[in-house]
């Protein structure tokens, strides 16, 4: 095979460069400094909030007082991530920025799903597929289209009330993959739900998933005292006939 004299040369001038040859770690470094943006900072600034906020939300769970809103603080976070998609500065943003926007949070919950932060991840995967937004049809990049794939065949639909993602969150002992809080919430409602007409037929009975939700509790108790975060509050908008009227209007 004939020697690649550019590849090999290239090489020793690196080595003469750096002798002795540094560390992995220097590398890293040096090749963060060259490809990282601001957008990555803000990306992983959210992508950290988030991962808070779904710790927020099973600490909750363990509180007498706030696990009775856990619910609405689910709602909220949909309203909110679509009210933010919507507007700019707190006024309606044109398409052009609302497109921006819609892909920063496809940004965030790829990161989030990376992370292990399935909370976050269904949470935004519902406030992106929301009829507000979805009427806009935005142009979608190919690995969006590829993650919306990917995560249907992973975590299921609302028409099977994600089965997949509840049979993996119940059969996980790594308390750092933090399951969907709105999923197994939707499973304890439809047992209920099932058991008043005499049909209990579900796989996993509300204990077993009242003690998942338990253990994260335990694990993220800290946050129980925390103050409630953004992504909780009551969103501007409230509800979703008006959110779909105000996409109507963008230009």
């Amino acid at each position: 095979m004939p020697r690649r004299r550019l590849s090999s040369d290239g090489f020793k001038l690196f080595n003469m460069a750096y002798n002795p040859m540094p560390p992995p770690h220097v590398i890293k470094r040096m090749l963060s400094c060259l490809f990282h943006s601001e957008y990555d900072d803000k990306l992983m600034e959210m992508t950290d909030q988030c991962l808070q906020a779904s710790k927020q939300l099973f600490a909750y769970s363990g509180d007498p007082i706030r696990k009775g809103f856990i619910n609405q603080f689910i709602d909220n976070s949909i309203m909110n991530v679509i009210y933010a998609i919507l507007s700019k500065d707190g006024d309606l943003a044109n398409l052009h920025q609302m497109r921006r926007n819609y892909l920063y949070f496809m940004d965030v919950l790829d990161a989030a799903h990376r992370n292990g932060d399935h909370n976050t991840a269904i949470m935004l995967r519902c406030a992106l597929e929301h009829h507000a937004l979805k009427q806009l049809k935005f142009k979608l990049r190919k690995k969006d289209i590829q993650i919306f794939k990917d995560l249907e065949e992973e975590y299921g639909t609302w028409r099977n009330c994600y089965k997949n993602h509840l049979k993996m969150a119940m059969n996980t002992d790594d308390i750092d993959i933090i399951p969907s809080m709105m999923v197994l919430q939707m499973h304890i409602a439809r047992h209920k739900a099932y058991s008043t007409i005499g049909q209990c037929r579900l796989k996993y009975e509300p204990f077993y998933i009242q003690g998942k939700i338990g253990r994260y509790a335990i694990e993220h108790v800290q946050e129980q005292y925390s103050e409630i975060l953004p992504l909780y509050e009551e969103p501007p908008i409230k509800k979703s006939t008006d959110l779909i009227m105000i996409a109507q209007q963008v230009k």
